[in-house]
């Protein structure tokens, strides 16, 4: 079945209202095009080394970035290829396929994250349930979640900036289940990598380098748009609505003190991160996007053994290069499907790389 369609329906809703301005540390739809194709080359080479595109996404679910991450990747990929001078068409039909394969595969139920990101089983889920440690919330509780949420999502913000900003903060659910006879909405809001030790000195990384932060909902309905730090609840209270959660990192129960402890210190490696980009020059803000990008495939490319970081022939096609011109509009407001898929060259991926109509 064609993927493209439904990928840009969902998509859509996140720049739906939207005007494309904004993106930090720099305009990356007008960056990534200058390199974009050598990266996409790079994939294609350890996509045919380790044969993934005859797996399954159980056989490598280890290597990949979450879900999230991955619907990122391929709208980067179609925009990258509409603003590129240069067409290396099957090499992007081989890794945007695989990519929507793997999401079809992950998230069988919503792949594109229409409005959910069902990446565990009906299974998963129950057995998950039954192990977690949760604790009774109050308002109390779910305010302190907020703010936790809020400070963990800071500092991602600043590892990972808007560039690969869902490598490090993924939502998934929402799931409806059962537990103890009482009817909940879980939501897993998960931060897999605080402490990205290849991209920042120890300074700026997390004590802790995973986060899990599980919660039981009743009367709120949540919705997920194509990435999980897009979750929104479109009816209910979120805070009066928490009943249960449980707080983990690097597999350990989170206690509330300790939960102070680390919005105090997210919040504090958040602000010198800022600080710390704040002071880059235009080059290396450009190396530290391309290196970033990069990085989202470490897993796969270290098990390929080809070196993840930029080769020198990207390093060469960024070096002294202004950012590209007028071909994302500034300040445009997306109103519609068709505007969508116009500026971001949709259509044109369909037709030229998948040899489809849309």
């Amino acid at each position: 079945m064609s993927w493209i369609k439904p990928f840009s329906k969902a998509t859509f809703k996140v720049f739906a209202g939207q005007v494309l301005e904004g993106f930090q540390p720099i305009d990356f739809f007008h960056f990534f095009p200058l390199w974009h194709d050598l990266w996409v080359a790079k994939i294609t080479e350890i996509i045919k080394k380790l044969n993934l595109g005859n797996k399954h996404f159980k056989d490598i679910k280890y290597l990949l970035p979450p879900p999230s991450n991955i619907r990122a990747i391929l709208l980067k990929l179609i925009a990258s290829y509409h603003a590129s001078s240069i067409k290396n068409k099957n090499e992007y039909k081989l890794v945007a396929n695989f990519f929507a394969k793997i999401l079809q595969e992950s998230c069988t139920n919503d792949p594109f994250s229409l409005t959910s990101n069902p990446y565990h089983s009906k299974e998963e889920i129950r057995d998950l349930v039954q192990t977690i440690p949760w604790k009774e919330a109050d308002t109390t509780i779910a305010r302190k979640i907020g703010q936790l949420i809020t400070a963990v999502g800071s500092l991602v913000h600043g590892q990972y900036n808007d560039v690969v900003t869902d490598l490090g903060w993924e939502t998934y659910g929402p799931y409806q289940i059962q537990h103890l006879k009482q009817n909940y909405t879980l939501l897993i809001r998960h931060f897999p990598n605080l402490a990205p030790k290849e991209l920042w000195p120890q300074k700026y990384l997390a004590s802790a380098k995973e986060l899990i932060i599980y919660a039981l909902y009743q009367d709120v309905k949540w919705e997920i748009y194509v990435v999980g730090c897009h979750t929104v609840s479109k009816k209910g209270n979120p805070v009066t609505g928490m009943k249960k959660y449980a707080v983990i990192a690097d597999d350990k129960t989170v206690s509330q003190e300790k939960m102070i402890e680390f919005i105090k210190e997210s919040s504090n490696k958040a602000e010198a991160v800022y600080q710390e980009i704040k002071g880059m020059d235009f080059e290396q803000l450009k190396l530290m996007v391309m290196t970033q990008e990069c990085y989202q495939l470490k897993l796969l490319f270290d098990k390929a053994d080809i070196n993840w970081k930029p080769t020198k022939e990207m390093l060469e096609r960024i070096k002294n290069k202004p950012l590209l011109k007028n071909i994302f509009p500034h300040g445009k407001f997306i109103e519609t499907a068709d505007e969508f898929m116009k500026i971001f060259g949709v259509k044109k991926f369909a037709k030229e790389v998948l040899q489809e109509k849309i």
